[in-house]
C-alpha cells in the first residue's frame, strides 16, 4: 500500500485526495486527505465532492466588494467576469470554471440583493443567470469603457459546461499570471523585510487576495 493512502481500518473505505491551494503553480504534489463519513447513497456522495471542489469564486455581497474585486483583477492584468445568479449557493460549474481559468481570468459572483442594486443598472443585467466578460485595460493605458475594453455579455441561450467554457475561452489570457514572490523590502530605519505581493487568505473576507 502507497504511504500516501494513510491507514486504512476497514472496507468499503471512500477517501478523497485534494491538492493543498498553496503550491508552487501548476504543481499538485501536496495533498489533503478526506475521509467519506457519510451514506452510500448517490445524493449525498455528490453532496460530498461538491463541497470539497476548489472554490476560486469571488463573492460580491456589496459594492465595496466589487471595488475591491476589480482593483485585483486590474493589478494583475486579468479579464473580469461577472456572474449574477440568484442562486443561495455557488454551482459547481461555477467553481470549476473559477478553478479552469484560474489566474487567466477574475470570476466573480453577483447576488441580487439590495445593496447590489446599483451594479446590476450599471452592467444592465435585467434576468437572472446572466455572465458578462470585461476585458483588461488595453497596453495604451485604456480605461473599461475604451475600445477593446468594453464588457461583453454571454448571449448564449443555456448556461452549459461547453458553452460558457467556450465563450470564456475566447477572452481569457493565453498564459496564466504567475503571482510575485516575497520580496526583500526595506523599511525606513534601513533594516530588510519582507513584503508578501499577494497577501495572505483571510476566510472572512469575501475577495480573496491570493490569485
Amino acid at each position: 500500500r502507497p504511504p500516501l493512502l494513510g491507514e486504512v481500518k476497514g472496507t468499503p473505505t471512500i477517501r478523497l485526495y485534494t491538492p493543498k491551494k498553496k503550491q508552487k503553480p501548476g504543481s499538485n504534489s501536496k495533498k489533503v486527505v478526506n475521509d467519506y463519513q457519510y451514506e452510500r447513497k448517490a445524493v449525498d456522495m455528490k453532496r460530498f465532492l461538491d463541497g470539497q471542489m476548489p472554490d476560486f469564486v469571488e463573492k460580491v455581497r456589496e459594492p465595496k466588494d466589487l471595488e475591491k474585486f476589480e482593483e485585483k483583477a486590474i493589478k494583475n492584468g486579468l479579464p473580469r467576469v461577472l456572474l449574477f445568479s440568484s442562486k443561495p449557493n455557488t454551482s459547481p460549474l461555477t467553481k470549476y470554471l473559477s478553478t479552469e481559468f484560474r489566474r487567466r481570468m477574475l470570476l466573480a459572483e453577483i447576488k441580487p440583493n439590495k445593496k447590489n442594486e446599483e451594479i446590476l443598472k450599471r452592467y444592465g443585467v435585467e434576468k437572472m443567470p446572466a455572465l458578462i466578460v470585461v476585458p483588461p485595460p488595453t497596453a495604451e493605458g485604456g480605461e473599461e469603457g475604451e475600445e477593446g475594453a468594453a464588457p461583453i455579455a454571454f448571449d448564449g441561450d443555456k448556461f452549459t459546461r461547453n458553452k460558457l467554457h467556450g465563450f470564456l475561452s475566447k477572452h481569457s489570457l493565453k498564459e496564466p499570471v504567475v503571482p510575485k514572490k516575497k520580496e526583500e523590502a526595506k523599511t525606513d530605519d534601513g533594516e530588510a523585510g519582507k513584503t508578501d505581493e499577494t497577501g495572505g487568505e483571510d476566510p472572512k473576507k469575501t475577495v480573496k487576495s491570493e490569485l
